[in-house]
């Protein structure tokens, strides 16, 4: 019953393949680049900052324990996309599995994170930017940056794909070039003398577990935001004929990424004082120019702006989508139900664009703080529609298809380790309110979800007087 259910909820939304009646022929590689493209962002190369002020060194140990629940998450996610691919999947899973209101929260909150997350990105692109043009102000870039991806989302630019590709590699490359300038300054020290480096010290800057435990707890938050772009795998499975490219390219993508998170932010803490660490700086550009980088630092500056381009490109097209399942849903306003032949929804790229500009708004109002609290507010919603991705996978598995149906790799352990990720949510979640700051964010996303369930009367009011 319920996959019958399942099957007759589901609804098409044009992707950006739609001019085209066959699936795509996208390898391994392939989707391992558009995995890693969707996810390393701003959120790693500025915001990383964070998680390091808060845990101090121990923050490797932050990144290894947010790979392992990334890991989780997405094999919880890749192992019912595989079998039921259908763009909207979050909202729809949610819809079936556990019930419409929690369909609806999921498909609201999955939106206004990937809103949240272009706006942060966009503040970010504009602390990049200010690196060579000081002067101008942070709303302003910020805008621009923004509009410049609204309006290619509203071309439907085709090539914008290989576009994206080319992104991915070079943000890989500048995460390798750093890699390999902090492992030759490990070696053989800085490129010239600076005393302000932490290899003149030779050391992390102190204990490793500089802030204890609690300072790892309290930094899990904004890791996780440096993971949070997992739902690319739900997307990858409508348009890939082979569903187990998707389970296999999800594992491949999880184990780099966390490798390449981990080992760079270690050789990060071996060549620069992690109390010198902030979002005023990509923490990345600092080390390298205290290090005689400064040829570098240019260089990774220039690719962090590519890095954000990318994912802004990413999540205006993924939250318009899922707004659109809203709309179709009669969960959201009728205009963004109408799609184009090329698949946009250009009503719910305009509302899209609204909220981008809402919250960049704040950049002009609280310029030096308003990054930290789009990360804080977005990780809040990305541990919620997280958490209700493994709470559909635990149903899911109770169905007949669930028992039988082979589990991807990455979801070891399961349900034990379903739950004792559930678990580890609630308990950062605990831990992130000791920060001021995500404190402040926390208070703003119950305020969210008090409106959210407000609206879901008026859906179900208008739902019965339609009858």
């Amino acid at each position: 019953m319920q996959q019958a259910k399942l099957k007759g909820s589901l609804r098409r939304i044009p992707s950006r393949e739609d001019s085209s009646s066959t699936k795509s022929g996208l390898g391994i590689f392939g989707l391992v680049m558009i995995g890693i493209g969707g996810i390393i962002g701003a959120g790693f190369f500025l915001g990383c900052g964070v998680p390091i002020q808060a845990a101090g060194p121990a923050v490797l140990i932050s990144f290894l324990v947010g790979g392992l629940m990334t890991a989780q998450v997405t094999g919880a996610l890749t192992s019912v996309a595989v079998k039921h691919p259908v763009i909207g999947s979050f909202k729809v899973y949610a819809d079936d599995y556990i019930g419409p209101f929690v369909g609806y929260l999921q498909g609201w909150i999955y939106y206004l994170t990937g809103v949240l997350t272009i706006a942060s990105e966009a503040v970010a692109m504009g602390v990049f930017t200010k690196v060579w043009f000081p002067e101008i102000p942070l709303w302003v870039s910020s805008l621009t940056y923004s509009a410049i991806i609204v309006v290619i989302n509203a071309f439907g630019v085709r090539s914008f794909d290989r576009v994206e590709s080319f992104m991915t590699v070079v943000k890989i490359s500048a995460l390798v070039a750093f890699i390999l300038f902090a492992a030759f300054v490990l070696l053989h020290g800085p490129v010239v003398s600076s005393t302000s480096s932490a290899t003149a010290s030779g050391s992390f800057g102190g204990r490793f577990f500089a802030h204890g435990v609690s300072g790892i707890l309290r930094s899990m938050l904004i890791v996780i935001f440096a993971y949070a772009g997992i739902g690319v795998f739900a997307t990858a499975a409508v348009d890939v004929k082979n569903g187990q490219k998707v389970e296999r390219s999800a594992v491949w993508t999880v184990v780099l990424l966390t490798v390449l998170y981990v080992l760079s932010i270690f050789l990060l803490l071996s060549i620069e004082s992690w109390t010198k660490m902030s979002t005023a700086t990509s923490p990345f550009v600092l080390a390298l120019m205290h290090n005689g980088g400064s040829w570098l630092a240019e260089g990774i500056n220039g690719a962090i702006l590519m890095a954000s381009f990318s994912v802004m490109a990413g999540s205006v097209f993924s939250s318009t989508q899922i707004l659109v399942s809203l709309g179709q849903s009669g969960e959201a306003p009728r205009l963004v139900n109408h799609v184009s032949k090329r698949g946009i929804s250009y009503g719910g790229l305009a509302i899209t664009a609204a909220g981008i500009g809402v919250a960049i708004g704040a950049a002009y109002a609280l310029p030096s703080s308003v990054y930290n609290f789009l990360i804080s507010a977005s990780s809040f919603m990305t541990f919620f529609y997280w958490a209700v991705m493994l709470w559909t996978f635990l149903r899911w598995r109770k169905t007949q298809e669930g028992r039988t149906a082979r589990i991807s790799r990455l979801a070891f352990g399961a349900p034990y380790s379903t739950y004792l990720t559930l678990g580890l949510f609630v308990l950062l979640t605990i831990y992130a309110l000791f920060e001021p700051s995500q404190r402040i964010a926390f208070y703003a996303f119950l305020v969210l979800v008090a409106l959210l369930v407000i609206g879901y009367w008026f859906v179900r009011a208008s739902r019965k007087s339609a009858r």
